[in-house]
């Protein structure tokens, strides 16, 4: 066993090996977020070994020939061989810290190991160094520390006071508390239901009387008196029951037909209306007869 411990004394042909799988190694670890598993139980011891040897026979090629190009090329393999040994620790540093975190903040509260999801790795540790364990273990008491000064459980899982419910909301009691079991609650009558006014033209009575006091109030228009039509043939409008007429005068509100429909008229404009409708716009001087 060397002074370091850990491992027994390699030769030459073993440390070309420890060699080589130190390249191997962080190789792997550089695509890996896990730590990988070591080729060797006391893979550090051996490393350290490797270097040693190194550093023995760089020392010997200087003392003999000088810095010469062999010296030259032991000190550069020795510098390239300390670089990966260094890359190396930092990546798996990381990745027994990232582990060690993640692990612990998955445990239920309880600490229950068995809460781990079934999804995340664990570590041989078989296959690792005892001192990168330590280290494991001391990031896994950090955490434990960390999570209890900030509690980390109230905050996941709130505080052990119960909130009360929402009370609940009666309702009114029935009416029938308030009156006798042999009365009888009478429902309001519902109120007359309103008939709307229907829409068809009226036709408003003008008697004779009416008729010449409009006519005097209109001296200049005509009085309104249509051609009366040869004997036995009937127009072809009274037969449709419209009567052609051309308007003298602006209507403000329009006429409702019997239809229900709208007319508004316009002075200059000819249109065609029910007979009782034509009639009492001509009667009243704002219409006069436009045959065809």
């Amino acid at each position: 066993m060397d002074e370091e411990g850990g491992a027994p004394r390699l030769n030459r042909y073993q440390l070309q090996s420890i060699e080589k799988s130190l390249f191997e190694l962080t190789r792997k670890q550089k695509s890996q977020a896990v730590p990988v598993d070591l080729p060797v139980p006391a893979f550090w011891s051996s490393v350290g070994q490797l270097l040693h040897h190194l550093e023995m026979e760089l020392a010997e090629t200087i003392r003999d020939e000088g810095m010469s190009a062999k010296a030259q090329l032991k000190s550069r393999r020795l510098g390239i061989i300390r670089t990966c040994v260094s890359d190396l620790t930092r990546l798996r540093l990381n990745a027994f810290t990232q582990h060690a975190v993640l692990s612990n903040l998955l445990k239920s509260p309880q600490g229950d190991a068995m809460s781990v999801s079934a999804s995340f790795q664990s570590l041989d540790w078989e296959r690792h160094d005892p001192s990168e364990r330590a280290y494991h273990s001391g990031v896994g008491h950090l955490v434990e520390k960390y999570k209890h000064e900030v509690s980390w459980n109230a905050l996941l899982r709130g505080s052990t006071i119960e909130i009360p419910g929402a009370p609940e909301i009666s309702g009114h009691a029935p009416l029938t508390e308030f009156t006798e079991q042999d009365e009888k609650v009478s429902a309001p009558t519902p109120a007359a239901v309103r008939t709307p006014q229907s829409g068809n033209w009226e036709d408003p009575e003008f008697d004779e009387e009416d008729r010449i006091r409009q006519m005097d109030g209109f001296p200049d228009r005509a009085t309104g008196a249509a051609p009366a039509a040869p004997v036995g043939e009937a127009p072809a409008e009274e037969e449709s029951g419209l009567r052609r007429i051309l308007i003298l005068q602006d209507l403000s509100e329009p006429i409702i037909a019997e239809d229900g429909s709208e007319i508004t008229l316009t002075a200059g404009d000819v249109e065609s209306c029910p007979t009782p409708i034509a009639d009492n716009l001509i009667a009243a001087g704002l219409a006069e007869p436009a045959p065809l």
